[in-house]
Formats: C-alpha cells, structure tokens, sequence
C-alpha cells in the first residue's frame, strides 16, 4: 500500500512538473510573441502634397478613362455596324443622359440602368470588348470633349422610342429627344 501512495505521489509530482514547465513555456510563448509585435518596425510613408495630388490625379484618370471605355464598348455593341456618325450619335445619347437629370450622373449606372440598352441584356457589351477599336475609344474621347448632338437621349432600332420626342434616323437608328 505505502509502496502505491509513493507510486501516486510520484505520478501527481510529475504532472505537476509537466503542467508548470508547460505553462512556462506557453508564457514564455506569448511573451516572445508580444516582443515581436513591439519591436516590427512599422513605416508609415508621409506623401507630400503634390505626391497626393499626382495620386489623386491618377485614381481620377483611372475612373474616367474606365468610364470612357465603358462608353466605347456600348458603342460598338449597339452600333459597331453603322458609319462612324451614327456611332457618334450613340456615344452622344449615353453621355448626354448623365448629363439630364432624369437620369444618374454615372456613365456606368446609365449604360446598365433599368434595362435601357439590350445589348447589357443580351451580352453583346462584353462581346464587344473584344472588337473594340482604338478608333471608337478616341472617337468617345472627342464626343466626350465636344458633342456632335447634345440633344439625343433616345435611339432605337426600327422605329422611334415610345420615349422622348422623335428626332431624326441615321442608318439603323431612330434618335430621340427628351
């Protein structure tokens, strides 16, 4: 018997051992750790006013030619068909709804709201960023900067939009105003 109390205790000292040696080493663990948070060097880069204003500059740059890009897939989706003054047309009647405010003041939002344009229904804009040309990006860059009809909101295909006021047909297109 005295011989299994002495087997216990000597079972119940090295548990105690192992439990404490282990809790040392988790602390010590920890506290190697928390050192290591302390002591990473953290650099924080300080702009200077113009590098902020060059980045901001480029961020700008970045969202208006991506708008612009937008606006020249659309164009060759709805009309990559037709002469360069009815792609001009469509380019017009995109940037002429932001600019009206009944509709929203984001390119992207006109091109994809409500359903305005079939071509965002039925996939052909993400098929045209495959043919799109230099050419109609520079040629939305130039409506952009210099409209050739400020007044068009409306364009369809075989007959005038049930919406706006009918304008005039180019090509394919039945043009609208508001």
């Amino acid at each position: 018997m005295k011989k299994r109390i002495v087997e216990v205790i000597v079972v119940a000292c090295f548990l105690s051992v192992l439990f404490i040696t282990n809790r040392n080493t988790q602390k010590e663990i920890k506290e190697a750790e928390i050192e290591d948070i302390v002591d990473t060097e953290v650099s924080y880069e300080v702009l200077s006013h113009s590098d902020y204003k060059e980045e901001q500059e480029e961020i700008r740059n970045e969202i208006f030619y991506g708008e612009l890009e937008e606006v020249a897939l659309i164009v060759q989706a709805e009309s990559g068909n037709q002469d360069e003054l009815g792609q001009r047309y469509v380019a017009d009647c995109v940037l002429n709804r932001v600019n009206d405010e009944a509709f929203p003041d984001v390119i992207h939002e006109v091109i994809y709201q409500d359903k305005q344009f079939s071509t965002t229904v039925n996939g052909a804009i993400e098929e045209a960023g495959y043919t799109v040309t230099e050419e109609i990006f520079q040629l939305v860059l130039e409506e952009y900067e210099d409209r050739t009809n400020s007044d068009i909101i409306y364009f369809r295909t075989e007959h005038y939009s049930s919406s706006g006021t009918p304008a005039f047909k180019h090509g394919d297109h039945y043009f609208s105003t508001r």
